[in-house]
């Protein structure tokens, strides 16, 4: 005992980690001294760890890029605004859509040939190692005759365009008035495609869709989620953009433990005989997420030296990312963060049992009753309530 006491005192190990290890020699502490300073490191470490967990997860999360670029708020922007568009027909925007709020809509009237075509805001990379496949949903209304063929074209500015036939992919078609999605790989590599002039993948500038029917027909045909899908790269890539949303999230996540916990603490043990005032009660709030803070440095080692990299694909109807498939290595570590999330929550409510023990006169079940109906009542509201902000 002496031994360690001289040990403390030596390497001044601070309070919030002795609480780890030594909850009652820290309680008894701050029982006569009673200070909101290890409160702001605790909720300084305690948002630093946790975001930290989640930089080492997106550095193991690879997303498949997209253009639009869906993490920068451009959503399906080509597919939202008819005044890109020009066609045979009239376009104007519907809300009858896959993915955000409206689709292309197109009618014709009297009309055997149906095209729609976007000039693009920036030229794209379409070769095999950039952006090789893109993607739309299509569907066609009050027509009295399907299409005969279906072509895709892409310019490659003023230089010429690639065309490809997507008559196999209109065989596979059963219901038009039905939301229908077709791939299409681009790139040099694609024997699909026929060029025509000097177009290049590397410039493509504007897409067009082209329907022609066996007859003169009216239609409309409503076209949503253009995308352009390219190869992975590591989300890491954008965790600038989501560091700041993190932190305020765990900033309010603390808070919002913080104030719940210790108010039920000071409720809980004043209707039980205890004279702990609401300084006492706050401090042991803040003192029992020490626990936590450590789970998020646990939770950035795993993830950082055992989680493989794990592919996420865009699902294009939709317009969301979905794991292109989940190694079962990782299967087992996020089984173990499951189940590490008890251990952890136990060793906070062990932490602010040894509290009320010590800074009141509650016998150890009162104490143990307490902590724990206050603690797992404070972890799930401000769960909840956080995930508003």
């Amino acid at each position: 005992m002496r031994e360690n006491l001289i040990v403390e005192k030596r390497l001044r190990i601070p309070k919030i980690l002795r609480t780890l290890y030594s909850p009652s020699k820290v309680f008894k502490e701050l029982a006569e001294n009673p200070s909101y300073r290890g409160v702001v490191l605790i909720l300084i470490l305690f948002i630093a760890s946790n975001t930290f967990a989640v930089y080492a997860l997106y550095t193991k999360r690879y997303i498949q890029k997209v253009k639009p670029n869906l993490f920068v708020g451009e959503s399906d922007i080509w597919t939202e605004n008819a005044t890109l568009w020009n066609s045979t027909g009239s376009c104007t925007e519907s809300n009858d859509s896959v993915y955000g709020e409206y689709s292309i809509n197109c009618t014709v009237t009297n009309e055997s040939e149906l095209y729609m075509r976007v000039i693009l805001p920036e030229t794209i990379n379409c070769s095999a190692h950039e952006f090789n496949k893109t993607s739309f949903s299509l569907k066609l209304l009050n027509s009295s005759d399907n299409p005969a063929n279906m072509s895709l074209i892409l310019f490659s500015e003023n230089n010429g365009h690639f065309i490809r036939s997507l008559d196999k992919e209109i065989k596979e078609i059963e219901k038009w008035d039905n939301w229908n999605n077709i791939t299409v790989p681009l790139g040099e590599k694609e024997d699909e495609w026929i060029r025509k002039g000097n177009a290049s993948w590397h410039t493509i500038s504007s897409v067009e869709l082209l329907i022609k029917f066996s007859k003169k027909v009216n239609a409309t045909l409503l076209l949503d989620a253009l995308f352009f899908q390219g190869q992975y790269e590591s989300q890491v890539e954008y965790f600038t953009y989501d560091v700041i949303l993190y932190g305020m999230h765990y900033f309010i996540l603390f808070i919002i433990f913080w104030v719940i916990f210790g108010g039920l603490l000071y409720v809980l043990t004043k209707y039980a005989g205890s004279n702990l005032t609401w300084k006492h009660t706050l401090m042991i709030s803040s003192y029992s997420l020490t626990s936590l803070f450590v789970q998020g440095i646990f939770w950035a080692i795993l993830f950082l030296f055992f989680l493989p990299q794990i592919n996420f694909q865009i699902d294009a109807p939709r317009g969301i990312y979905v794991p292109k498939e989940i190694p079962a290595t990782a299967e087992l570590i996020f089984n173990l963060l499951s189940y590490s999330q008890f251990a952890f929550l136990a060793w906070g409510i062990i932490i602010s049992t040894f509290a009320v023990r010590i800074l009141s006169d509650l016998t150890i079940g009162k104490s143990v009753m307490i902590s724990s109906a206050s603690y797992l009542t404070a972890f799930f509201l401000a769960g909840v309530l956080s995930s508003f902000f």
